[in-house]
């Protein structure tokens, strides 16, 4: 109280006798203690409360108060909180010297020490609060009167420049941002005073001094994140006239997941848009050009029908639901179209690449956009009036390129697609029956051909396939034989078990039994699967396998086995189930006793040719044990499975198959599956469906990046090369041969192109991919390359690819069914037989599985393939597509890293305090804000929150210190810390005051 008196009596003192602001300094300072604020003892207070004492300001102590501002002997903080509580709003001479004086010291604004750091978000919070209610006084009493005097209309223009030079301010409105996470009623209040002044304002048709004034007050009534400044370091989407990025993920998404839901696929596109800043019209664009260019490249006679199925059915709902999500939450909707105009306006788009659609017509021998269009009608995408505004378009060059052919193309396989459709509700409403005769004729005619395949292809993509797998497995069991039975009825239940089984093992095979089966199903193949069954990557101990056999019946087979003429006449009641599960046992016996020469090699394959005329599906079982077997044996060992395996395939006669009905299908999946099944475990380099290569996996993959750099695009057979090679060669390895090509690019367009490609590639697995990246790949390529191509816009494009990566593995899908899905990645028919494996067997030679196409007929190309019965069967029902799903977010961010991404993020964290640790400005420093100003401007504030947590506390500062350029904004640095903590409100404030102590010391006039 005793420094209190003495400045109260020292200001009295220097007024009366006119010091000069010199004078005042001199004099202040023998008041105060030697390294004491000002602020301590009130100095701002008690110098104010003498300035506005009257009804008019006394210029004299106000320019005692700036010069106290001057000389740091108060804070900017104290004054501004002094202002803001003068409420004499009526005397509008003080009002207005206050705000003369506000527009004299607001440019110099700042804080000097930590203590004031804590104050000047409060402060700025109650000055806007002060200047909001003086508006809306200034208004109500013109509201009220109708005019307004000089004085006040003076005091209402000095507050619109007030408010100007405040909104347009960054660093208050950064502090003031800061100041409402802390004062959470501030926006409350702020509205509040907005709407009064709008209401004013409205009812008087006042005009402000300033035409902004109205729309700056909304600023701050609503101030956002997005009101401060941040340099963009992305690219536009106008910038991008070509994206390339939408066809390579949706090309590795098919491959890996073609199970998934349409929401999966959704919640990915979903990001990607938020990513590149699509309008849902460039989008639409991406998506179906992405849809024609990935079918451009799968041949006729390649099994791959997946994508077209994609194509067909999977896309239309993908749309209908994105559409539906962009609807904003609480908004009425719109009202029911039979189309969607951001749809039609994609197509808009579509129709001009002449080059795509010509070829698409060419490939398919129709008019594409026609074929698409007329399906999508139905599901209200377009209507009629689109149909036919589009083919006409393309009429003319469907015509020519018609008559180019001289009809000669043969129809494409994507033209059988759409059909397929009606056979798969037909095979699944047979399943439903119990007439066996039916069951058994409807299925013996699904593997003719590649109905098999385009069945399987329509049922993934539509999420029926588990609804296929599970009327098969009820289907298995209820062909099993029933005691008594003989003749005919006998033999078509053993051909429903035979092929339902073959059926099974093929699904099991191509996509895995973690998808298409339940954990713990009680039924006899899901037990035969998990016990018996040789999958790739899931090893099973033929101890075990054999432990399971019943000797007995081991016995009684091996009887049956070797010597038929004698076991015929001996009643049997083993049940198919039975010879199943007790082959291994009697191929254990007979390996035994040809390696000990008991048995001729005669007997052996005579032995298996019984086996194999039984049912088919007991040579698939005898191989699953064989493969099995060769598992735990030496190499020396492995010749006689091995032989006895390709006795399994070898070809049946013209009256052993005569002897069967429907054998010669059945016999031809059998041997399809024991292929598989051979070659995951010992690859032979000289089969022909076997491609063995010795060239490094360098070459192998420079020669898959050229295909990739000449199509523009990611091809399909690329796609699963690349993924061979992840399995081949590793996660590290990989990302490193792709960040090599990246910055290889000379031109901009190049290098923008290149990172969309390889974005999507490192989706082959985000996650090990990303923990590669970021731990393995880019510190040592930026500490050895620094000085020679990773610098811009190399560094920038860098930056931009480990964001993105991130911002990918860091959004989960919120259902909990979909993450533990993801652990296992889902592959297409066509992929298992043309990707590398086997690296844990042979991990010298690169093997690069073959085709394994045949030419086979189309089942829905040829109705003669089918009797009419049949085909009615097959056509009886109508399918019925699901409806799209809930406008709901697909995607959430957790609020904590899991690992590896937890441990990847800190790492490169810790890299990136070493790369700004010195006193220069160096490449390392630029990519360090590269990427952090790309991860806030990408991540979206809330969704890389998790990420922003791991920050290092001094990074920034230190980055501050070190990046003397005008790059880094209050936008990015308010953006940065979770506002809601205190800890996170203290970070932000001290790095935004250094941002701008260095910004004013840049700027001053050094003397």
């Amino acid at each position: 109280m005793k420094e209190n008196n003495k400045i109260l009596q020292l200001i009295n003192v220097a007024w009366r006798e006119r010091w000069s602001d010199s004078q005042w300094g001199i004099n202040i300072k023998k008041v105060l203690p030697r390294g004491v604020s000002g602020d301590v003892y009130n100095l701002a207070d008690c110098l104010l409360q003498q300035a506005v004492i009257g009804s008019t300001a006394n210029p004299l102590v106000l320019n005692y108060l700036k010069h106290s501002l001057c000389a740091h002997l108060v804070s900017h903080a104290a004054v501004l909180r002094c202002i803001a509580k003068y409420d004499k709003l009526a005397r509008v001479y003080c009002v207005t010297a206050l705000l003369e004086f506000l527009l004299s010291i607001i440019d110099g604004i700042t804080c000097r020490i930590k203590s004031e750091e804590t104050l000047l978000p409060g402060a700025m919070v109650q000055l806007v609060h002060w200047l909001m209610q003086i508006f809306a006084r200034s208004v109500q009493q013109y509201e009220m009167r109708g005019d307004m005097s000089a004085e006040q209309s003076y005091m209402l223009e000095q507050s619109c420049k007030l408010l100007d030079r405040l909104t347009q301010h960054q660093f208050l409105m950064s502090m003031l941002y800061v100041g409402c996470h802390e004062e959470l009623d501030a926006l409350e209040r702020y509205r509040e005073l907005y709407a009064s002044i709008k209401g004013s304002l409205t009812s008087s048709n006042l005009t402000l001094s300033t035409p902004a004034a109205e729309q700056q007050l909304k600023q701050l009534a609503y101030l956002d994140a997005k009101n401060l400044d941040l340099q963009s370091l992305n690219p536009l989407p106008a910038a991008e006239k070509i994206s390339c990025c939408v066809q390579p993920l949706l090309a590795v998404e098919v491959l890996l997941n073609p199970c998934k839901d349409t929401s999966y696929y959704v919640a990915e596109l979903q990001m990607l848009q938020r990513l590149k800043g699509y309008s849902n019209t460039r989008l639409f664009y991406e998506i179906i050009r992405a849809g024609f260019l990935t079918l451009s490249n799968v041949a006729d006679t390649s099994p791959d029908t997946m994508w077209g199925a994609f194509m067909f059915f999977k896309m239309p709902h993908i749309i209908k639901q994105l559409h539906a999500l962009q609807r904003v939450p609480g908004e009425q909707p719109l009202p029911p179209t039979d189309y969607i105009p951001e749809l039609v306006d994609a197509l808009e788009l579509l129709i001009e690449d002449n080059l795509l659609l010509d070829f698409m017509d060419h490939k398919c021998s129709c008019n594409i956009i026609e074929f698409l269009l007329n399906d999508w009608t139905k599901q209200q995408l377009v209507n009629d009036v689109h149909v036919k505004r589009f083919s006409s378009q393309r009429e003319a060059a469907s015509l020519l390129l018609k008559k180019c052919d001289n009809g000669q193309q043969t129809p494409s396989n994507i033209n059988f697609i759409k059909r397929a459709e009606v056979p798969l509700s037909g095979v699944l409403k047979t399943l439903c029956t119990n007439k066996v005769q039916d069951m058994v004729n409807v299925l013996c005619q699904v593997p003719v051909g590649n109905s098999f395949e385009l069945i399987l292809s329509v049922a993934t993509v539509e999420g029926r396939l588990k609804t296929f797998v599970s009327r098969l497995i009820q289907c298995n069991e209820n062909s099993k034989p029933i005691p008594g039975e003989l003749g005919k009825l006998s033999i078509i239940r053993s051909t429903l078990f035979d092929v339902s089984f073959l059926m099974l093992t093929s699904i099991v095979q191509t996509y895995g039994s973690d998808v298409v089966l339940s954990e713990r199903g009680d039924s006899f193949f899901e037990k035969w699967v998990r016990e018996c069954m040789m999958e790739r990557n899931k090893l099973k101990n033929p101890r075990q396998i054999l432990a399971l056999c019943d000797d007995s019946i081991v016995d009684e087979l091996l009887l049956s086995l070797s010597k038929p003429e004698t076991a015929q006449l001996k009643p049997s009641n083993l049940t198919w189930q039975d010879i199943c599960l007790n082959l291994p046992g009697v191929l254990h016996h007979v390996l035994i006793a040809w390696e000990q020469e008991t048995l001729s090699s005669a007997d052996v394959k005579s032995i298996l040719d019984n086996i194999k005329r039984r049912l088919f599906s007991f040579s698939v079982c005898a191989t699953s044990f064989l493969c099995a077997y060769m598992y735990s044996v030496r190499e020396t060992e492995l010749l006689k499975p091995l032989n006895m395996i390709q006795q399994f395939l070898a070809p049946l006669s013209n009256e052993e198959l005569s002897s069967q009905e429907n054998a010669k299908e059945r016999l031809a999946l059998s041997y399809q599956i024991i292929r598989k099944m051979q070659h995951d475990v010992h690859p032979a380099p000289n089969t022909k469906s076997r491609l063995i290569s010795h060239t490094p996996l360098i070459e192998q993959f420079r020669e898959c990046w050229r295909t990739v750099a000449e199509a523009g695009h990611l091809p399909v057979k690329a796609a699963q090369s690349l993924e061979s090679l992840l399995h081949a060669g590793g996660a590290s390895w990989l990302v490193t041969q792709l960040v090599e090509q990246l910055i290889g690019c000379k031109y901009m367009r190049d290098m923008a192109k290149c990172m969309d490609i390889v974005f999507a590639v490192m989706h082959l697995d985000i996650e090990r991919t990303t923990e590669a990246l970021l731990q393995s790949v880019v510190a040592p390529l930026i500490l050895r390359r620094q000085d020679e191509d990773i610098n811009e816009p190399q560094s920038l494009v860098l930056a931009r690819l480990c964001v993105y990566c991130i911002i990918s593995c860091l959004e989960t899908r919120s259902s909990a069914a979909a993450a533990a899905a993801a652990a296992f990645k889902k592959r297409s028919r066509s992929h298992d037989d043309e990707e590398l494996t086997g690296v844990a067997n042979a991990a010298k030679v690169r093997k690069v599985l073959g085709d394994g196409s045949s030419d086979n007929s189309n089942d829905f190309a040829d109705p003669s393939g089918v009797s009419a019965t049949n085909v009615a069967a097959l056509l009886s029902s109508n399918n019925s597509t699901s409806n799209a799903a809930a406008a709901s977010e697909l995607r959430a961010t957790p609020h904590s890293l899991k690992e590896p991404l937890h441990s990847s993020v800190k790492h490169i964290f810790r890299v990136f305090m070493e790369f700004v640790r010195g006193d220069e400005l160096s490449p390392k420093a630029v990519f360090v804000y590269q990427f952090i100003s790309l991860l806030v401007e990408c991540g979206g504030g809330e969704r890389v929150a998790p990420v922003l947590r791991l920050l290092p506390p001094l990074l920034m500062q230190q980055l501050l210190k070190v990046l003397a350029t005008d790059d880094i904004r209050v936008g990015l640095i308010s953006r940065l810390y979770d506002l809601r903590l205190q800890s996170g409100r203290q970070a932000a404030v001290a790095d935004l005051c250094l941002w701008r102590n260095m910004h004013l010391a840049r700027h001053s006039i050094h003397l």
